[in-house]
């Protein structure tokens, strides 16, 4: 849940660019919700913080697929390595 000092109207953004980017750079905040007409608008967070939240969500969607495979899994139709080996291998 954000803090009340996560929040950051678009006007004070548009004033203080570079101590809010100096903010998020040393980690003095995580993410800021920006606000217009006291809305929530958009979400600013720093690059480490994002590339987190992407490898997380791609960690999240191939456990998901795993998961589905596994459930559709038929022993019958599969392939051994040693058969794989056979065929490709050295």
């Amino acid at each position: 849940m954000p803090k009340a000092t996560d929040y950051l109207s678009a006007t004070a953004l548009s004033k203080k660019t570079a101590a809010t980017l100096d903010a998020l750079e040393r980690g003095d905040a995580e993410t800021f919700i920006i606000l217009k007409n006291n809305s929530p608008k958009a979400i600013l967070m720093s690059m480490d913080n994002y590339e987190a939240l992407q490898e997380e969500i791609e960690d999240l969607r191939l456990a998901a697929l795993a998961v589905a495979r596994l459930e559709t899994f038929d022993e019958k139709k599969a392939v051994s390595h040693s058969r794989i080996m056979e065929k490709f291998g050295a």
